[in-house]
């Protein structure tokens, strides 16, 4: 298992959020770093979509999805 860290902008406010995911990236658990009240989440790759599994605010998604399409794309993590 891989972990990232980003930064998702939580009512305006940035959030570090730990990304956890496996090698063959198609189920992205994303987190906030301890001691935020923002809200956990999953994301995952189906048929070259990416598809929320909780419903929470859709600003959030947004941004965790593109920052979770950089991670797709990225052939360095091809490596672990």
């Amino acid at each position: 298992m891989a972990t990232e860290i980003l930064t998702l902008f939580v009512n305006n406010v940035p959030i570090q959020y730990y990304v956890d995911f496996e090698q063959d990236r198609k189920q992205f658990n994303l987190h906030p770093a301890p001691g935020n009240s923002a809200p956990s989440f999953r994301i995952i790759e189906r048929y070259g979509e990416l598809i929320e599994i909780e419903e929470i605010d859709p600003n959030i998604i947004q941004q965790a999805k593109k920052k979770i399409e950089e991670i797709i794309k990225n052939p360095n993590l091809n490596r672990f």
